[in-house]
């Protein structure tokens, strides 16, 4: 990690899975951590860590320009990591409005308050966006790479295939230090969103019911260990602060995609529970088929690589579950 401690950060969605995570990276690292979020939660990784003593955390909209744009006049970060975001696919489809509100407007806020900030700063700075591999909507050929255009179909592949193409657009138009990331399915211990297959199936595991899968368990995607995306984004605000790889979008992904069923099949057999078979709804007609991408561009530009094979990643994660439920659920 480049040299960043006592540097000024700003951290948006503190409370979100891998915001929590990055935090904690952030904060050993001597960062003075400034943590955003709509609400302040209860339940969340961030407040689970020791982290979140060392965090300042703030309550804003960050689809309010007047509150962002006191935010970063108080607390003036030279670096912005950028997560805040309606994230919940199906939240998405439901809620149109609020998901672009937040996922456009809301990056585009960011974007304006930092280069007002930043202009005329010999500082080095950086502005890491959080995009995502669902922004690439539907090609013909797999994986996807980052020349591939981006086609987003429902509201957030839309929505982040939006945000994506401002940040880079900051960067042409103004020289803004922007940088964007584009990761494959994250998972790992503190993920609270149990609508998503791989919380959501240790919780039934653990509780002895049957999961839910909501397609019909065939879709092909590519599952990353939360560490390896955090390493992801440590990289591309290092090359940002080292003023490299400005209006660039870097994909993080392990290229070993699998189909919901066999990652279910995995978890079953980490659980040890094999009698409790999936329920299986095939209802998500409006998500893509199948969905991976390469990450050749960040081995050879950033040298980054996944580091936490799927197996061991799973068996983390469940650890982290079987000792954390009894203590979200009580």
């Amino acid at each position: 990690m480049a040299e960043i401690a006592g540097m000024k950060v700003l951290v948006t969605g503190a409370h979100g899975f891998v915001a929590g995570h990055l935090i904690e990276r952030l904060t050993e690292a001597g960062a003075n951590v400034v943590g955003v979020d709509l609400w302040v939660l209860r339940q969340s990784y961030l407040n689970m860590s020791s982290a979140m003593r060392r965090t300042d955390l703030v309550e804003g909209d960050i689809s309010n320009l007047q509150q962002m744009q006191a935010l970063f006049d108080e607390h003036r970060p030279q670096v912005v990591l950028h997560l805040a975001a309606q994230a919940d696919v199906t939240r998405a489809l439901a809620n149109p409005l609020g998901t672009f509100e937040a996922n456009v407007r809301g990056t585009y806020i960011l974007l304006e308050c930092a280069r007002r900030l930043w202009e005329g700063d010999d500082l080095p700075h950086a502005m890491v966006v959080a995009s995502s591999d669902k922004a690439y909507g539907r090609h013909e050929h797999l994986p996807y790479r980052e020349d591939d255009e981006l086609l987003g179909l429902y509201p957030y592949d839309v929505s982040k295939a939006c945000a994506d193409m401002i940040a880079r657009g900051y960067y042409r138009a103004y020289a803004m230090p922007s940088g964007v990331v584009r990761c494959a399915n994250i998972y790992g211990p503190g993920d609270l969103n149990f609508n998503r297959i791989i919380p959501g199936t240790f919780r039934s595991l653990l509780r002895g019911e049957r999961p839910v899968i909501r397609s019909d368990g065939k879709p092909m995607r590519d599952y990353m260990y939360v560490d390896d995306a955090v390493d992801g984004y440590v990289s591309v605000m290092n090359a940002l602060l080292d003023g490299e790889q400005m209006g660039e979008a870097f994909n993080f992904g392990t290229g070993e995609p699998v189909s919901v069923l066999e990652i279910f099949e995995e978890m079953v057999a980490i659980a040890g529970r094999p009698e409790l078979g999936p329920e299986v709804q095939g209802e998500a007609s409006r998500e893509l088929q199948d969905q991976f991408i390469s990450a050749a561009k960040a081995r050879w530009l950033l040298g980054w690589e996944a580091q936490v094979p799927r197996h061991e990643g799973l068996r983390r994660t469940f650890r982290w579950y079987n000792d954390k439920l009894p203590e979200l659920e009580a």
